[in-house]
């Protein structure tokens, strides 16, 4: 019976090792997505932005950074049925590359594994006014559209046009989303950055990661009132 009892034991070790190690590796796991958002932003390094001719500061993107690419479609579910946070950008972009990593610190630093993205820099109209008229030289397509009306009047107002009913999808853009609700968006990095070729002051950077904080806390339904963050 003794016999018995240890080869019992010995197997319930086992299992509960074979368990904490698949957990573990499961959480260390780097997904494709991953690796092509490190690989896509800091491809980019000290590289010169042709139609500015600056250059490019450096970007250290982890490996295990919770990014998971979207479609136009996938977007649009989540921002109409879905809890998350869904940024809008692209790797040339200059106030894009401002936000990643402070982003990327403020999801972790709350506890959110994932991080949705979608660059939606091609699918977008562009619009011009000439003589009082506002003339679209390319449409946008059928899901920027939709993308528009799930953002409603949280959307930014097309510059340039003098018709702030027009919304256009700006980069970057941070939507906070809670079960098909936008709760709010953040465009931009922060209001005394002028230059987006230079990095985000320390100050800067702590005012930008606690809107993104403030705002990850209220679609995870976090009781924050002793946080001044909140």
């Amino acid at each position: 019976m003794k016999k018995y009892g240890l080869k019992i034991t010995i197997v319930v070790m086992i299992i509960i090792i074979v368990i904490l190690s698949a957990i573990t590796i499961n959480k260390n796991y780097v997904t494709n997505d991953e690796k092509e958002f490190k690989r896509e932003y800091e491809k980019y390094n000290g590289k010169t932005n042709p139609s500015s001719n600056k250059k490019y500061f450096d970007l250290n993107i982890d490996y295990k950074n919770g990014v998971k690419y979207v479609t136009a479609k996938e977007a649009i579910n989540i921002l109409s049925r879905k809890t998350g946070i869904v940024y809008f950008g692209f790797p040339q972009c200059p106030w894009c590359r401002n936000i990643v990593e402070v982003l990327l610190e403020a999801k972790k630093e709350v506890g959110v594994d994932t991080l949705y993205y979608y660059n939606a820099l091609e699918i977008r109209d562009e619009k011009v006014l000439k003589d009082n008229e506002i003339i679209t030289s390319k449409e946008g397509t059928k899901e920027y559209y939709k993308i528009l009306e799930l953002l409603g009047d949280k959307a930014s107002a097309y510059e340039g046009l003098n018709d702030d009913s027009i919304k256009r999808l700006y980069f970057p853009t941070v939507v906070f989303v809670k079960e098909g609700q936008i709760i709010d968006i953040h465009v931009s990095t922060v209001d005394s950055q002028k230059d987006p070729y230079k990095k985000l002051t320390k100050d800067q950077k702590q005012e930008l990661k606690n809107i993104y904080i403030k705002n990850i806390r209220k679609i995870n339904s976090v009781d924050c009132s002793n946080n001044n963050v909140c």
